[in-house]
């Protein structure tokens, strides 16, 4: 049996960091297939902010291998935390003690990924996006540290982590249009709809009965720990993703809509 504490989580998140850097090499050659010819999409483009071994030459290539790894830690992730509230009812009911195996490890998985993300994104992205997912990041890497460090709150960390079910299917949307298929595959179309009806339910409700439940909560999660919740965390994730989800609607219905509208 292993002793769930600080130690083990992290030795977790530097395998999971190592995992993810090595499924960067193993899924390389798929960022080839249907390759745009036209290549002048990536001439003119600014140089990333920080050069590092991260760094891709190609931006088109870079986007699909950051996407699919994106995409791979969404699945895994997602399943493990469908089964953790499946297998271990008890979660549910005490989000602040609940600790077991397989819920600590979910959570320093997801905290090596973003850890391996974050010096992707540092390394190669460009544009004004930029600054909005450092954001993201770092306020995740603190929520998610002070967790695995202080073995406390796991059971915030898997309701919170939900939000990869949604990533399954908002990632799958943008790997579409990296990959060139057609908006009107069938495949494309029904992932559009679960997109939408997840990113509501796993990101928008679930940030809903966060707030709600971290306030019933405040007594037993920690001063400073509520503090960074409340005030930074909580409001960050409120900015983020009901904009993202307007992005998701507009892009994916909305515009569509109108102009069948105007062309009626």
């Amino acid at each position: 049996m292993f002793t769930i504490n600080a130690t083990l989580g992290f030795s977790w998140v530097i395998s999971s960091f190592g995992f993810f850097l090595c499924c960067r090499y193993l899924i390389d050659p798929l960022t080839y297939v249907r390759l745009s010819v036209n290549k002048s999409n990536n001439h003119g483009l600014s140089s990333p902010y920080i050069r590092t071994w991260f760094t891709y030459s190609d931006e088109e290539r870079w986007q699909r291998l950051n996407l699919l790894i994106s995409w791979l830690h969404a699945f895994i992730t997602g399943l493990l935390v469908l089964y953790s509230f499946y297998a271990y009812p008890e979660l549910q009911y005490d989000f602040v003690k609940h600790v077991n195996f397989v819920t600590y490890l979910t959570c320093s998985l997801s905290f090596g990924y973003f850890c391996y993300d974050f010096c992707d994104v540092i390394s190669n992205r460009r544009g004004l996006n930029l600054f909005e997912i450092i954001l993201h990041h770092i306020v995740i890497l603190i929520f998610f540290g002070l967790n695995i460090m202080r073995v406390l709150n796991i059971g915030y960390q898997m309701f919170a982590l939900l939000a990869e079910v949604n990533s399954i299917f908002l990632h799958a949307r943008k790997l579409f249009q990296l990959f060139n298929i057609p908006r009107e595959n069938f495949f494309v179309q029904l992932n559009m709809i679960i997109n939408i009806l997840t990113f509501f339910l796993c990101r928008l409700c679930m940030l809903f009965f966060v707030t709600i439940f971290v306030y019933y909560d405040r007594y037993r999660v920690g001063d400073s720990y509520y503090l960074f919740v409340t005030i930074i965390l909580i409001p960050v994730m409120w900015i983020i993703n009901p904009i993202l989800f307007y992005r998701v609607l507009y892009t994916d219905f909305l515009k569509r809509y109108k102009s069948r509208k105007l062309m009626s």
